[in-house]
């Protein structure tokens, strides 16, 4: 029924009396400013000079609401001046909110540098005068959450009209907090609650709210205006793309969860509804919410979080913190607070869900307090059970009436109830607070049509591919054309220009750190002053690592930046992907057809790749339709000088060191095409030298020897290879082709890897090591002689070539340059390993892992870093050097590794399911072990084979073995190299990794392991296998392969903490997991108990055994599930019951004459299986009537016989 204009007056003004007798007449009235909650004598008590800055946002959005709802409908001049007091109002607490956090403008420039706590913005501030009101360390500041939810109602209400900011200073200092906010995926806060880890002992952790808040954020003020109408190019604030993208990734990785230590938490509703409106599709938003409303929801509001003690009776006065065993004694007695039920009902009301509406209403309107004399209504800060009543609580949760805190009215509540009652009421509209449309972010969006323009390298390359339908701009053109309307320039120029952004030298703040730009960053045009400005790729930018050598890598890599911007692009027009093209990349024209590269244009022609609309055109055609950005931020005067690149000599014709093996074709350019061509050589590996050079042409002849490839992808009959000597021997031995104590003489076959070299040399002459250098043509040769003097007299070693003087760096920078063109993959990487090459944006891969919540470690066992934190590429290169030692291969192999493992978690995050922490030493010895056993080679053959295959195969061997596929090993010729202007084609053959055909496939890698979800009565469905239905091996190698990628089934952690729940404690290899505190701090579902238990399994050495482990903590959860027994009493040491299911299972071995017998059956560990249990045992399947998992159900049903009397025997089906 449609209300009266008199009832919609009198609502009102009923809720303009509300807000001011219950907020209003609190505010400061010098600073505007509010305290947190009042008491019940109507004082703020001890904080009534604190403000808080998240408490303040909050409560002011009433305000704000009311003035909205007053300017719409101002009748006459009561009207028009009461909503222009409250908007006062509000942009006097926003701006003494600015002012406070300017007067800290040095922690912001500190803190965009460190992400250090210390140098984090206080997160309250005085009332009376803005000024901070408790030391840097006595209260957790670091509260990303709060200054993100001030920089999005911020931009909020200067999109509905508020004019809050006034100079351009001040611009400044909000585009360096966008800054200090934009990398929240990886800054550990203390969150919503300011206590960081729900012990409160100081702890940090990354927090869905702090991320989610920030992704809202840095989408909300983007391209903003911060003067509105009045404003220009100088006040408008930019964000990077990428790190939106990577909030939201992160964003999606967490929920429903909040952290490590929360499982769920009541605050993610401001995340996934109003304000922040940051879930990213509307399923994730419904599963959020399902999950705080079933765990957290009560009579009186929800918890904060499970065992939150904060206000029970059960929480010690007189300390902040909680020790780790007391946290369960919150549990069922949590306070609830009805600022839930607010947010509830706000969701609601912006949903239109009638029935939630209703209900929602009715709970909040049975727990606020009401005022009889005034009727006014006050929502208090939260509810607790009375000391009398604990106990009862306890035994029946929600069953006793609680009582309100003793702070009966909260700022943050009573600001949303009187918003909640505008809404319903429909005195205001949703749009009116959230003008920049927030709340439609999750609503689906159209593919983008990525635009590719493409870049050859010469006119005469280009009219070639016109020929064949494809169209390709010219460096050429970039430079003779007045008409080319753009300036193409590599990625890493991006960077240096935002540096100029957000500069204040008033404030002593110096703009935006250095950092890497990605693919959404390069995919945009950008208008600078008078110019227009295009980026090439960031992988193009691999000026200093050979990845990108690989052309079918480099085909991969553009696949991959497609696939993300489709699934991240969410700017106003359309991404556009500038893509140089070389004669190195496409070879003779006549080879074209073999070409990786061409055959991806010929794909990008066609319109559609990797699920990617794309449309392949020229510059001129895209600048309608392209995203392009404004940066007139930068100074003339400074873009010109950051857009100025050194002048390219194209004239060079002095010959090399080492032989002369590739050219430069370009063209004479200068100021427009000198960076294309730039970025064109720069990744491809092969500037133009600075000596001359004088050393014989390079040969590279061919072998003698074949490749040893097996037909069969099968393990030689368990042939004990025990991982213990692979993990000795593969990343830690000396590679005979790179020995430093002794040299090859004579002209020696091209390296096969895996074969030994037999003739040597002395080399305790260093000059006729330096004459025998200039004379020899072999690469190979020549590697070990400029090994040798590396390891003996270093890099910055001088030394006297053909009247040149040289450094041994320059010498061995030739090696890799030329050994890259050659496509000489071990070579290539060792060498690189020696110059300590780092991939550029290692730190932005490891990024992509972490944000993903999958931690990782380099090394070895026994010798392994955690990577926990984000780090500049240059830390994690020097932590990846520590742990493998004087291994150069090893160290640019484990680089290579990351880049690839980053690429998967980015394209297919379902690779990484169950997973918790990537152990990339162990991966990569899976990856020598299915080599070794696909080509039937020693592991220190399949250790070469593996260096020195190409990148693209490295990725792909990786990529098979995390998606459980098989593979097969085939030869093929080297790559066809355009070297010279001329085609060269190695000599030698070199493996490549191929799917195997159906044939091969039959029968292999079923997915039985998957039996270990599944009810114990399935455990009996199969019967002994013949030993012809499946290769010997196969179990064993699935063990090792799941063990090595710590692969765990199905909700496995939360059934070990049920198993803790029964017994006193587990023991695991060397490591004990007690029962207390263990289950009294963490929660089932809690990440910080799976990653404690995951550290406990780690510390096996084994994989294969690990993964019996598993198996073992799984069958005795479906025991126990389904066992009388209440316990299994004292600790579960899960060594002995896999001991005693060994000894069953050679018991029958004994009694059927089974495959054992030859071994362990006469001497248990005769075999050399790990940690003494049979390689036979190890390679049976899990279920069935021998399977491993029948006999550790056995063990275990022993285990509860001895445990408990024996009349009361343990019942299983």
């Amino acid at each position: 029924m449609k209300r009266s204009r008199s009832d919609l007056r009198a609502k009102l003004e009923y809720y303009d009396r509300l807000l001011s007798k219950t907020i209003l007449k609190y505010q400061n009235p010098v600073t505007g400013l509010l305290p947190a909650f009042l008491f019940e004598d109507g004082t703020a008590g001890w904080a009534e000079n604190h403000a808080w800055v998240r408490d303040n946002v909050y409560s002011v959005l009433a305000v704000w609401g009311l003035a909205t709802v007053y300017r719409r409908g101002a009748e006459g001049e009561e009207n028009r001046e009461k909503a222009y007091n409250l908007e006062q109002t509000v942009v006097k607490l926003m701006r003494s909110l600015l002012m406070a956090m300017m007067r800290q403008a040095g922690k912001v420039e500190l803190f965009k540098k460190s992400r250090s706590r210390t140098d984090a913005l206080h997160a309250k501030y005085s009332i009376s005068t803005c000024a901070t009101v408790v030391g840097d360390y006595n209260w957790g500041h670091l509260q990303v959450d709060a200054t993100s939810l001030y920089l999005l109602t911020l931009a909020q209400m200067i999109a509905g009209g508020l004019q809050i900011i006034f100079t351009l200073d001040e611009v400044a200092f909000v585009q360096n907090l966008v800054f200090y906010v934009e990398r929240a995926y990886h800054i550990s806060d203390y969150g919503i609650w300011e206590r960081g880890d729900k012990t409160n002992h100081g702890e940090t952790e990354l927090n869905a709210t702090s991320i989610g808040m920030a992704k809202a954020a840095l989408e909300a003020i983007n391209e903003l205006d911060l003067f509105g109408s009045r404003g220009g190019p100088s006040s408008i604030i930019h964000v990077m793309g990428d790190e939106i993208a990577q909030c939201n990734t992160k964003l999606v990785s967490l929920l429903p969860r909040e952290s490590s230590s929360k499982e769920v938490d009541a605050g993610l509703l401001t995340i996934i509804s109003y304000p922040a409106f940051a879930a990213s599709t509307t399923e994730l938003c419904d599963a959020t919410r399902t999950e705080v409303i079933s765990k957290l929801e009560g009579r009186y509001g929800c918890k904060r979080f499970l065992r939150d003690g904060y206000q029970t009776v059960k929480e010690d006065p007189h300390r902040l913190h909680y020790e780790p065993s007391e946290l369960k004694v919150f549990e069922n007695i949590e306070c609830e607070w009805p600022l839930f039920f607010e947010l509830l009902l706000l969701d609601a009301l912006i949903r239109g869900d009638a029935p939630a509406i209703k209900s929602y209403r009715e709970k909040l309107e049975s727990v606020v307090i009401r005022d009889g004399s005034e009727g006014l209504v006050t929502v208090p800060e939260l509810y607790q059970v009375p000391e009398d009543k604990v106990s009862w609580e306890y035994q029946k949760p929600h069953s006793q009436d609680r009582v309100p805190g003793h702070k009966k009215q909260h700022m943050w509540s009573q600001s949303l109830y009187i918003l909640c009652g505008l809404l319903e009421e429909g005195l205001l509209n949703i749009g009116e607070i959230d003008p920049l449309n927030r709340r439609l972010s999750m609503a689906a969006q159209p593919d983008p049509l990525v635009q590719i323009v493409l870049l050859s390298e010469d006119r005469k390359m280009s009219v070639a591919l016109k020929k064949r339908g494809i169209t390709a701009e010219t460096v050429h053109r970039a430079e003779q054309d007045p008409t080319f309307p753009i300036k193409i320039l590599p990625a890493h120029y991006l960077p240096r220009l935002y540096q100029q952004l957000g500069i204040s030298s008033k404030m002593g703040l110096s703009g935006r750190p250095m950092q890497s730009v990605g693919v959404i960053g390069t995919s945009q045009l950008y208008h600078i002053h008078e110019a227009v400005v295009a980026f090439t790729p960031q992988f193009l930018d691999h000026e200093a690592f050979y990845i990108c050598l690989d052309n079918r890598l480099l085909v991969d890599l553009i696949r991959t930046d497609l696939a993300y911007l489709k699934a991240n692009w969410k700017l106003m027009g359309r991404p556009t992907m500038v893509l140089p093209l070389t004669r190195t990349m496409m070879g003779e024209e006549g080879t074209w057809d073999k070409s990786p590269v061409f055959r991806l244009t010929q794909a990008l022609v066609a319109g559609y790749i990797a699920g990617v609309r794309v449309q392949v055109g020229v510059m001129a055609d895209y600048l309608d339709t392209a995203s392009v950005k404004q940066l007139h931020f930068i100074d003339p005067v400074k873009a010109a000088s950051l857009l100025d690149i050194p002048q390219i000599d194209t004239k060079i014709t002095r010959s090399s060191m080492l032989g002369r093996v590739g050219r430069r074709s370009f063209v004479k350019v200068d100021r427009n095409s000198e960076a294309i061509m730039d970025t064109i050589k720069k990744s491809r590996m092969t500037p133009p030298t600075k000596h001359k050079l004088f050393l014989p042409q390079l040969s590279v002849t061919p072998s003698p020897l074949p490749l040893r490839v097996s037909s069969s992808t099968s393990l030689s009959p368990l042939t004990p290879q025990p991982l213990e000597e692979l993990l000795a021997s593969a990343y830690t031995a000396k590679r005979r082709s790179f020995q430093s104590d002794r040299l090859l003489v004579g002209q020696v076959p091209s390296f096969v890897p895996g074969t030994p070299r037999h003739a040597s040399l002395d080399v305790g002459n260093i000059e006729d090591l330096i004459q025998r250098l200039q004379q020899e043509e072999n690469i190979y040769v020549q590697a070990d002689i400029l090994n040798h003097l590396h390891n003996t007299c270093g890099r910055s070693f001088q030394l006297e070539v053909r009247g040149q003087t040289c450094t041994l760096s320059s010498l061995l920078e030739e090696l890799y340059q030329k050994s890259g063109t050659l496509h000489l993959w071990s070579l290539v990487r060792h060498i690189a390993g020696i110059l300590e090459k780092t991939v550029e944006d290692l730190g932005t891969a490891a990024t992509d892992l972490l944000v993903r919540q999958k931690n990782f470690s380099v090394g070895l066992p026994n010798n392994e870093i955690d990577i926990t934190q984000p780090l500049p590429s240059s830390e994690l290169v020097a932590k990846i050097r520590s742990v493998c030692g004087g291994d150069h291969s090893a160290a640019a192999f484990t680089q290579e590794t990351i880049i690839y493992l980053a690429m998967f978690i980015r394209a297919e995050p379902e690779l990484f399911k169950e997973m918790l922490r990537l152990r990339v030493g162990l991966i990569q010895n899976v990856m020598v072990l299915e080599l070794s056993r696909a080509m039937n080679c020693t592991l220190e053959q399949g250790l070469e084979q593996l260096l020195d295959l190409n990148p693209y195969d490295v990725k792909r061997l990786l990529h098979l073995i995390f998606s459980r596929k098989e593979f097969a090993i085939s030869e093929m010729e080297r790559d066809t190299m355009f070297v010279d202007g001329q085609i060269l084609t190695m000599p030698d053959k070199q493996i490549s990794i191929k799917l195997p055909d159906k044939k091969q496939v039959r029968g292999k890698l079923r997915n039985d392991v998957e039996v270990l979800g599944k009810a114990s009565e399935e455990l009996r469905s199969e019967e002994l296998r013949s030993e012809g239905d499946e290769k010997a091996g196969h179990w064993i190698r699935r063990r090792r392969l799941d063990g090595a990628l710590n692969r765990v089934p199905p909700d496995f952690y939360p059934k070990v903490w049920h198993i803790l729940e029964r017994c006193t404690g587990i023991s695991i290899g060397m490591k004990s997991l007690p029962q207390n505190p263990t289950i009294h701090e963490m929660t089932p579902g809690e990440l910080k108990f799976a990653l404690l238990l995951e550290s406990h399994l780690n510390s096996l050495p084994a994989p294969e055994y690990r993964q019996l482990v598993v198996e073992c903590l799984m069958v005795v959860s479906l025991v126990t599930t389904s066992s009388t027994q209440p316990a299994f009493g004292g600790t579960l040491v899960v060594e002995h019951i896999i001991h005693h299911a060994h000894h069953l299972f050679l018991q029958d071995q004994r009694g059927h004459t089974g495959p054992a017998m030859d071994c362990c059956c006469g001497h248990v560990g005769s075999c050399g299986g790990a940690t003494g249990i049979c390689v036979h045992f190890y390679d049976s399947a899990p279920s069935g009537r021998y399977g491993t998992m029948s006999y550790m159900a056995l063990a275990v049903a022993d285990r509860l016989r001895e445990v408990h009397r024996p009349d009361d025997q343990c019942k299983m089906n």
